[in-house]
């Protein structure tokens, strides 16, 4: 029992070698393309999923109807009979593997009790078809013939995946962006602005700029700088007044304190960055106080 057991974990990874493939064709095809991989919801997400369960449905039922083995089997010397002793063939095989959705309730549990009941060691699956899984004298080649094919298909999956990602464009909801931004005179403790307005006295004590964002990795600062744009013969166009960044979070907000003298009439703006890149740029004014 403990061979099945590592013969069904090796042929769950050989049929997990399809997932990364299908689901990166069909966020090729249909949107949902990250920078690191893939993200798939609705119907696409639903089709990625029940190709992946065809195609591993059919690697059960071909290899061990024709063969008697799929790869995990082959690998740890177990063959599927039928009670003559010979290759279940393909009617036999589908039976016991539409089974399977009995025998796998409960991480196959069911299918334990079964086999453990059965001096055969049967489950549901094989009491019904008529077969039985039994443990066979294999060559060391043909073991590791099938252990290379199981890494083979872990490699192909792998560079297949990346082949199809390298230069696929990005769903607009993956790049990095931000949701909301406003301007106003405080903020509450989720990040909603308090005050919103884009015109400040200039002995606003405080000028407070809320934010959120999607799609940025951990690693990607996000920063604010504070711009006078024009305020006259008090200081040179686009003059910077303060930056402030911040990496690891999605929400936030930056403020501008002026000095004690305030600010001087004018127009302003302050420009956030998702790393190197300008995501938005709010314009406000500076009212003689």
């Amino acid at each position: 029992m403990s061979d099945r057991a590592i013969a069904a974990i090796l042929d769950i990874i050989v049929m997990s070698t399809v997932f990364p493939v299908v689901g990166m064709w069909a966020a090729v095809r249909w949107g949902g393309v990250t920078s690191n991989g893939f993200n798939l919801e609705g119907a696409p997400g639903l089709l990625v999923v029940t190709i992946v369960g065809a195609v591993g449905f059919l690697y059960l039922w071909f290899g061990e109807g024709l063969f008697g083995a799929t790869l995990g089997k082959a690998i740890m010397r177990l063959r599927v009979r039928n009670l003559a002793g010979s290759t279940p063939g393909l009617g036999k095989s589908l039976i016991r593997n539409l089974f399977r959705a009995i025998d796998g309730i409960g991480v196959y549990l069911v299918g334990f009790i079964v086999a453990m009941t059965s001096r055969t060691r049967q489950r549901l699956g094989d009491r019904v078809a008529g077969t039985v899984v039994v443990q066979v004298e294999a060559s060391l080649a043909s073991r590791l013939s099938a252990a290379i094919a199981l890494v083979v298909l872990i490699v192909a999956s792998i560079l297949v995946a990346v082949s199809l990602h390298a230069g696929a464009p990005l769903s607009a909801a993956s790049v990095p962006h931000l949701t909301s931004t406003a301007l106003g005179t405080d903020y509450t403790p989720t990040y909603d602005i308090v005050g919103p307005t884009d015109t400040f006295p200039g002995n606003q004590p405080k000028i407070i700029c809320v934010w959120r964002a999607e799609g940025v990795a951990s690693d990607v600062p996000i920063r604010a700088v504070w711009i006078a744009e024009d305020v006259g013969s008090a200081a040179p166009p686009n003059t910077k007044l303060v930056e402030r960044s911040i990496t690891g979070a999605d929400s936030g907000e930056f403020s501008l304190t002026p000095s004690s003298n305030g600010l001087p009439a004018g127009k302003y703006h302050v420009d956030i960055y998702i790393g190197d890149t300008l995501a938005k740029s709010l314009p406000f004014t500076i009212t003689k106080s």
